[in-house]
């Protein structure tokens, strides 16, 4: 088994914050339709006939976050979002809540990085 130190692991973070920052600026549009699909997810009952569908969607639209970049937050919630790779129902919504709390932390880390601004 594979340790890491403290600053092995940051420095992975703060890659892979970096990673998913280019993505975003590639893929505007899935990025915003992730955020969206994101919420609806965590705000609405989700009926179990839908959930392979919902999930598989998430775990594309994920996987083409990630892809092109060599590492992203997007990468680790692709697998285990999307049912064809290890996603499973029973963790769905923990997997999606956690996705959406560390969607807040890459928008709060781009605002610091960049001093953006959001404009209603």
């Amino acid at each position: 088994m594979q340790r890491f130190t403290i600053d092995d692991l940051q420095r992975r973070r703060q890659r892979a914050l970096m990673g998913a920052a280019q993505a975003i600026l590639k893929q505007r549009s899935t990025y915003l339709e992730l955020k969206k699909l994101v919420h609806a997810i965590n705000s609405n009952p989700l009926d179990v006939a839908d959930y392979y569908t919902t999930a598989a969607r998430l775990g594309a639209l994920l996987t083409r976050m990630s892809t092109g970049s060599s590492e992203t937050i997007f990468q680790y919630f692709a697998d285990h979002i999307d049912p064809r790779k290890c996603g499973e129902a029973v963790n769905f919504r923990v997997e999606c809540r956690d996705l959406d709390e560390q969607l807040k932390a890459l928008e709060q880390w781009r605002v610091q990085q960049h001093r953006l601004r959001r404009v209603k």
